[in-house]
């Protein structure tokens, strides 16, 4: 039944795409026909999940086109814009991949190096095989997707790992896990001696110019923040240990399609911009691979070109949130340009996603105001995507 739903999303996605642009295939599309290609995908979707608004940054030949759609808030409306912010949910998590790679590269830590080198806390026997790259890929032996409610302060955390046992061998199954690379991330900027927001902040936003992009929204731009939308009521996600570095930033389609020139092309950061540059290739480097998926640090990388079909099933609950065996890579393989490089992420109220073609120069940035399911996006964003990589 799951399949036969798929195949009807995708073919729902192939017929879609029968407007004039189709004709002159070689042809690069001009900027109206990009319009009509994502306003023709974007707005049955906002229709069909019922979504407040959307924000949609495409990059096409590595420029940036802005798509905004409906209210950031309803009961005092106003019109979402390319400044609006969102909640990126588990998007969050790729940032904690860059500035961990920048740790990495300025000689903080070693992904081989072992969690117990890093934490006094953590020295019981369960610790001693699980290396920071276990943590960062999922990979530690079992840590769940959510710490426990009763964790609210540090003494709370460090008594959960303290006391957590691991249900298999570490590198052996991937379980996806905000606890393994929220303690990834807190772990990597440690002997940095600043806090993970400062670190983030110092070595990815600043560099990259983001200052659109938080942890803690400024007053200054609190006008900007969206509310996000569950059962039609207005919410916002809830502070908590590890939150930064798992699911805690917030930001606009402005910045992130800056984001993701940045990814698609991080040979063109300028010269001052080298560590961050080597940092960026890091996290798109394979570590452990999962069916037809290679899993980076925070980015997760299928051979392009893609069976959607896989990847649009892959991306749902009932398969990304399950436990999978995983292969390691004899050697880590470095980023390769002909991927899909992708990550979605959610909080009770926004529905986030991310994907790049870096061979292409073509990415596509969706913020949304409702958690809505994530088979959606992946359609939504494959034929955009694919529509554009079709024409040079």
């Amino acid at each position: 039944m799951k399949k036969k739903s798929l195949n009807t999303l995708l073919l729902g996605a192939t017929l879609a795409v029968t407007t004039p642009w189709i004709c002159f295939a070689a042809a690069p599309m001009t900027q109206q026909q990009v319009t009509e290609l994502v306003d023709s995908t974007i707005k049955p979707l906002l229709e069909k999940q019922h979504i407040p608004g959307m924000a949609v940054a495409v990059l096409y030949h590595g420029q940036p086109q802005f798509f905004n759609y409906g209210v950031a808030e309803t009961e005092h409306p106003r019109a979402v814009t390319q400044h609006t912010l969102f909640e990126l949910g588990s998007v969050s998590k790729t940032f904690t991949g860059l500035a961990s790679g920048v740790a990495m590269q300025s000689g903080l830590i070693n992904l081989n190096d072992r969690v117990a080198q890093h934490s006094p806390e953590l020295k019981g026997a369960q610790w001693q095989k699980i290396t920071l790259l276990n943590l960062a890929t999922y990979t530690a032996g079992g840590l769940p997707l959510q710490l426990p409610d009763a964790v609210t302060d540090s003494p709370g955390l460090w008594h959960y790992f303290q006391q957590w046992q691991p249900q298999w061998p570490a590198g052996t199954m991937r379980n996806y896990s905000n606890a393994s690379i929220g303690l990834f991330g807190a772990l990597a900027v440690k002997n940095s001696g600043l806090s993970y927001a400062d670190y983030l902040t110092k070595s990815v936003l600043q560099p990259l110019k983001l200052t659109r992009t938080f942890i803690t929204i400024p007053p200054s731009a609190q006008a900007d923040y969206a509310w996000g939308y569950n059962n039609g009521k207005p919410v916002r996600v809830t502070p908590g240990m590890l939150d930064a570095e798992a699911y805690g930033v917030k930001s606009s389609t402005g910045d992130l399609a800056k984001y993701l020139q940045a990814n698609i092309a991080p040979a063109d950061l300028s010269s001052d911009n080298k560590v961050l540059a080597q940092a960026i290739a890091s996290t798109q480097t394979r570590y452990y691979r999962v069916g037809n998926m290679f899993q980076g640090l925070g980015w997760e990388m299928y051979d392009w070109p893609i069976s959607p079909a896989e990847v649009i099933a892959a991306s749902g609950n009932d398969i990304a949130l399950q436990a999978r065996p995983v292969t390691a890579l004899k050697a880590p393989q470095s980023a390769v340009a002909s991927s899909w490089v992708h990550k979605t992420g959610s909080t009770s109220g926004f529905g986030a996603y991310i994907a790049f073609i870096p061979e292409k120069q073509l990415g596509i940035v969706m913020l949304a105001n409702k958690n809505y399911p994530n088979p959606d996006r992946v359609t939504a964003a494959w034929q955009i995507l694919k529509t554009l990589a079709d024409r040079k």
